[in-house]
């Protein structure tokens, strides 16, 4: 087994490592097949990799999204929500400055190879995943963990109201080259209406040239951070098996 060098991503992220069969064969017969059967371990699709949905939200409705879909997400337009970049005001300016060493970490979002993921639905919450190739993998959790820690409370104003952001204690299990989990909270007040709240859990794995991300949200509940590192832990073996 070995592993195909990918540019990987991140915002999110994550690649794919590609299963080679047929090694060891020394025959001459036997080597055709060989490289036959590398050819099409080589042509495994990303979306393999993604966690079987009977195992990602048993009883749920899983959703995938498409490459162009994730691409469209990651490369979209600024300002295509209703919210133009000049009229947002992020406090302390220690977090502006984070998010822009993180945003120069992670390069260009066109830079991504090959991008899936899928998502599921409950009530006003839901969890996503996404695998990625292409970008700093290597550098990704860390530039995470970095930016995190300079920035562990953020005031986002905009034309359409305010949020207010608080990241908890980062962990980071034992998975990949490289892995972290941030808790995060969110205090929407908008320009109309009542104000809201909100929890989540964020997980990043980094391994080889491949990011695993993974992610669960919801307003007025609070994810299980156990229950969520073991999904991420089923997530991560099951694209090792079948990626590589």
């Amino acid at each position: 087994m070995r592993r195909t060098p990918l540019l990987l991503v991140a915002s999110t992220v994550a690649s794919a490592s590609l299963l080679l069969a047929g090694c060891g064969a020394t025959s001459t017969p036997v080597a055709p097949a060989a490289a036959t059967q590398d050819a099409a371990a080589e042509a495994v699709p990303l979306a393999d990799g993604l966690l079987p949905a009977d195992r990602f939200a048993p009883g749920g409705t899983v959703t995938r999204v498409t490459p162009d879909d994730v691409a469209a997400a990651l490369g979209g337009a600024h300002g295509q929500h209703g919210v133009d970049p000049g009229q947002v005001s992020i406090t302390p300016a220690a977090c502006t400055d984070a998010l822009e060493v993180a945003r120069t970490a992670l390069g260009d979002p066109s830079d991504v190879d090959d991008a899936v993921g899928q998502y599921t639905r409950s009530g006003f919450g839901g969890t996503a995943e996404v695998l990625a190739v292409g970008g700093p993998s290597a550098d990704l959790v860390g530039t995470l963990t970095t930016a995190v820690a300079a920035s562990p409370t953020a005031t986002v104003d905009t034309a359409l109201g305010q949020a207010v952001v608080e990241f908890g204690a980062v962990t980071q299990p034992a998975l990949g080259d490289a892995a972290a989990v941030v808790p995060v909270s969110v205090t929407l007040t908008p320009a109309q209406g009542a104000a809201m709240s909100g929890s989540g859990l964020v997980g990043v794995v980094a391994d080889g040239d491949r990011v695993l991300a993974l992610a669960t949200a919801g307003l007025g509940t609070t994810p299980d951070p156990v229950a969520f590192t073991a999904l991420l832990t089923a997530a991560q073996d099951h694209a090792v098996d079948v990626l590589g």
